[in-house]
């Protein structure tokens, strides 16, 4: 309700209006007034509109001319009468007008609120839908994160088992290198095991002009069983650096291959160790030809003379 409006302000405007020859209606008197509301404005005009007759009534009284003519008054009865008419029409087209604005702005009432009630049913709906989808996001997520839960876990396994490997390949390398350190070693081994043969093959070649035939056929006999000896190290040698192959290829494998390198290598010196005695024996001279070299000196001289 618009403050300051009254029934007097609305009938001030509404005469003034119908002085200047214009229909007052709703939006004309509070074009007027310049303020009010329309439902205070039309209570306000309805009550101007009632009480119009009998002010008009009224006014007739006050402008009645005493002992005037009957034709006078006849015609000022005809006028004022056709006035009333006019009024009445007026009021209501007036009436009607404002009736049918108010029921305009009802039916626009209805569908704004025909409208806003659809609209709280759809925000309703898509509330509903909004939780239904964030319920289903949620559940997606907790999803998602028991496989990323998941995936750490065999991400950290998958650690650990690498950690292992690492571990068994630093081990096998460690044991690797300690085969090929033990390997150059028995090589060392057998270079001085072959220099000694040499020096007693020189030795025994020194030793044994007298008696160059025996000697020269056992030389060649020493080198034969030397070249053997050498054929079958160098063999054994490609056989250990092929062996090294496998068991550096095969890193990761060397714990369970442990023993069995273990066991060849113990064979290998065995083999060296019999090698040395076999050549230290062989190398040696035989007690008879040194007994026998003397003798048939001896028996050579003793025949000089005799010729």
């Amino acid at each position: 309700m618009a403050r300051g409006i009254t029934q007097t302000d609305v009938d001030r405007a509404a005469d003034a209006l119908l002085a200047n020859g214009e229909r007052p209606t709703v939006d004309r008197v509070r074009q007027f007034l310049g303020t009010g509301s329309p439902n205070t404005v039309t209570r306000l005009l309805d009550a101007w509109w009632r009480g119009l007759s009998s002010r008009l009534d009224t006014s007739a009284a006050r402008m009645a001319v005493p002992d005037a003519p009957d034709e006078v008054a006849q015609l000022a009865g005809q006028l004022w009468e056709q006035a009333l008419t006019s009024a009445r029409e007026l009021e209501h087209a007036a009436l009607a007008a404002e009736r049918d604005a108010m029921a305009a702005a009802r039916l626009e009432a209805d569908a704004r609120v025909a409208a806003s009630q659809q609209a709280a049913e759809a925000a309703a709906d898509a509330k509903s839908q909004a939780v239904q989808a964030l319920e289903a996001a949620l559940q997606r997520l907790e999803a998602q994160q028991a496989l990323v839960d998941r995936l750490q876990d065999q991400v950290a396994d998958l650690g650990r088992q690498r950690d292992d490997a690492l571990l068994r390949g630093e081990r096998a390398e460690a044991t690797a290198e300690d085969l090929r350190g033990r390997l150059e070693a028995a090589r060392l081994d057998h270079e001085r095991s072959r220099a000694e043969a040499a020096d007693h093959l020189r030795s025994v070649e020194d030793r044994s002009h007298a008696e160059v035939d025996r000697a020269r056929q056992e030389a060649q006999a020493l080198r034969t069983q030397l070249q053997s000896a050498e054929k079958a190290h160098a063999a054994r040698a490609r056989e250990l650096e092929a062996q090294l192959a496998d068991t550096r290829a095969a890193s990761t494998a060397v714990n369970r291959d442990l023993a069995a390198e273990r066991a060849r290598r113990e064979t290998l010196e065995q083999q060296l160790v019999d090698l040395r005695g076999s050549l230290e024996v062989a190398l040696q001279p035989a007690p008879a030809a040194r007994k026998a070299a003397p003798s048939r000196v001896r028996t050579r001289v003793r025949a000089r003379p005799s010729k």
